[in-house]
């Protein structure tokens, strides 16, 4: 199987092609040698390669600046994704696209499931919910991961940023009134492999497992792995605002993809130890 990974240099796509199955063949592309957002180079690359799949983990993750600059988060999180869709199906080539849990309002009391209805309240989430609408539009074979605080080696991430403060010993405040699962990218990558193979379609949620969390509950274990547990304390959304909304409860429900694999993914505090022993060991 032929496979050509858009964004390919991130955070997740690093971890897409640290982890490629055997009897796959995977083409990485980045931004420096194809645009999503320019339809002709999205065509080119597909007509060039003729993948069997093509996996687009390229995405404008910068929630706040979305809500004073959509244009560029709806050209990478709808645009890019219609143009790959469309010309993909020009070609029968199947597509996996991530979304986020960021489609949903966060005001449920328990997880969302996939066929739960959407309500963006932040710009971010809602360019990402066009993308989804515009790859299920286009008419290709598609698969839409939604998953949720991703962290991984390869990028800038919530849990890499509180091991820096942790190390630094600088005194921090997280929230801990908005609650997810955090997921580690080369679990989601594994994951996504697993699904790819099986030519899955449709729309599917993709977290670590365990309990839910507050952002609180990760930075604890974070400093508490470097000794630093003083130094954090809990604060309120309200005692910490941003430009844009964030869903309070914006768990996602894993029964269809744990139905899929027969089992979920490692509990999420598994995975950040993880996570924290491949930074430690890859830290000069």
């Amino acid at each position: 199987m032929n496979v050509l990974i858009f964004g390919a240099a991130g955070m997740l796509g690093s971890d897409l092609r640290a982890t490629i199955p055997a009897g796959v063949t995977v083409t990485g592309i980045d931004i420096g040698e194809a645009d999503i957002t320019d339809r002709a180079q999205v065509a080119s690359a597909l007509e060039a390669i003729r993948p069997d799949w093509v996996i687009n983990a390229a995405a404008y993750t910068a929630v706040d600046r979305a809500e004073t600059d959509r244009a560029a988060a709806e050209a990478v999180n709808t645009v890019g994704p219609r143009f790959i869709a469309q010309e993909a199906a020009r070609w029968n080539i199947a597509v996996a696209h991530f979304s986020t849990d960021y489609v949903f309002p966060g005001t449920a009391d328990a997880p969302y499931r996939e066929s739960d209805p959407v309500a963006p309240i932040n710009a971010y989430g809602d360019t990402k919910w066009q993308g989804e609408e515009a790859v299920r539009a286009s008419g290709a074979h598609a698969l839409i991961l939604r998953t949720q605080w991703l962290f991984g080696v390869a990028g800038k991430s919530f849990p890499r940023l509180m091991w820096e403060r942790a190390l630094a010993r600088v005194p921090t405040r997280v929230v801990d009134d908005q609650r997810g699962r955090p997921t580690y990218t080369r679990d989601l990558a594994a994951a996504t492999w697993k699904l790819v193979t099986q030519r899955a379609s449709g729309t599917i949620h993709v977290t670590n497992g365990g309990a839910p969390a507050a952002w609180y509950d990760v930075a604890r274990e974070v400093f508490a792995r470097a000794g630093a547990d003083g130094l954090l304390s809990a604060c309120s959304t309200a005692d910490y605002p941003t430009p844009a909304r964030r869903p309070a409860y914006s768990v996602l429900s894993t029964e269809r993809l744990e139905s899929r694999l027969g089992a979920p993914l490692p509990e999420w505090r598994d995975a950040l130890g993880r996570f924290l022993d491949e930074l430690t060991a890859s830290s000069p």
